[in-house]
């Protein structure tokens, strides 16, 4: 008796439902396939979990792409803090902030385009979906707050002007890596036009010094 051959594509085992895997999974999908084009049965045949392990983990699709992209989104955002998070805490003079605002810059500036690209996206999707954008909105206080704090701590030190709100400040330090979007799709804007953007970054930067 001849064995049957085996499918070229064979579902995976079930298991136990590693809840990190799927959401990196998803992103994976999602970044690859848009929101749209994303397919639980190509979840499902990738990480072996049921569907419904994943509706009894995350309710619906909606809630299963809400919780994987704003993953995504503030793990990004908390890797652009972290590294200015570390850059600050060495900073105790005047003259060491402005040595450190070009690496801030340039920190903004060499941000991945998809990342870019993919925290636009996030956000047009948490817009009809309330429980993504309060995640979203809760992980982004908490990262405002960071950085607040940090601007504050310089401000006592007499390094950066008392006079600006400190959140502000470091609500406006993030928006240079979305910011960076509006002048890749500009088709007048060439890529040596990039050291022009990034010299009105560090004037603007350097106008908080005190």
């Amino acid at each position: 008796m001849v064995a049957k051959k085996a499918t070229s594509r064979q579902r995976s085992q079930r298991k136990t439902p590693d809840l990190d895997e799927i959401l990196e999974v998803v992103i994976e999908l999602v970044l690859q396939h848009g929101d749209s084009g994303f397919r639980i049965e190509e979840l499902i045949e990738r990480t072996g979990i049921s569907k419904s392990s994943l509706y009894l983990h995350f309710g619906d699709r909606d809630g299963l792409v809400g919780a994987a992209l704003s993953t995504a989104f503030l793990r990004d955002i908390r890797t652009n803090v972290d590294g200015a998070i570390v850059l600050f805490s060495r900073v105790h003079t005047r003259k060491q902030m402005k040595e450190a605002i070009p690496l801030l810059v340039d920190a903004a500036l060499n941000t991945r385009d998809f990342a870019r690209w993919q925290r636009v996206m996030v956000l047009a999707s948490a817009q009809h979906r309330p429980e993504m954008m309060k995640r979203i909105s809760e992980g982004q206080n908490m990262i405002n707050t960071a950085l607040e704090e940090l601007v504050s701590e310089k401000q006592k030190l007499g390094i950066i002007r008392n006079d600006l709100d400190a959140r502000e400040i470091g609500v406006l330090i993030q928006t240079a890596i979305i910011g960076r979007i509006f002048r890749d799709i500009d088709s007048k804007i060439t890529a040596k036009d990039l050291q022009k953007w990034r010299a009105v970054l560090v004037s603007v930067y350097q106008g908080f010094l005190a």
